[in-house]
């Protein structure tokens, strides 16, 4: 696989998993974190990743909250939250961009020599991993 396709590879996988995530009902409403209680211990209830508008346990939710996912500390959900749909869509066409410029500049001057043209190393960085996960889940 050349770089450009490892790029769009990564692009294609991420864009995949934004696009099966459910939105009925909820579109791009936020994601925020909701902690348990304190008297609650980690064995029954974790910190949970939820999309809706933060309210109050006594405000009425509508549509009601929808949970995303649990996390065993405040620190792993907020991550969760902070990657949202709509931003791994927009790593997507990044990477997308960036493949373009790859195979211009590789039909250009014949090689794939990817960091001595310009490229960013990290959008490339961030592809491989992206295209670990999915090695590795297949």
């Amino acid at each position: 696989m050349n770089l450009a396709e490892e790029l769009r590879a990564a692009a294609d996988r991420l864009r995949g998993l934004a696009t099966a995530v459910p939105t009925e009902h909820w579109g791009s409403r936020p994601w925020h974190v909701e902690e348990c209680s304190d008297t609650d211990t980690m064995e029954s209830c974790l910190c949970i990743v939820a999309q809706g508008e933060y309210r109050e346990f006594d405000q009425p939710q509508i549509p009601p909250v929808q949970y995303i996912a649990d996390a065993e500390t405040r620190e792993h959900a907020a991550y969760i939250a902070a990657m949202h749909p709509g931003v791994g869509t927009l790593l997507a066409q990044l990477l997308e961009i960036e493949a373009d410029v790859v195979a211009v500049r590789t039909a250009m001057d014949g090689t794939e020599d990817y960091a001595l043209d310009g490229g960013s190393d990290y959008l490339l960085d961030i592809a491989r991993l992206i295209n670990a996960a999915t090695e590795a889940t297949a």
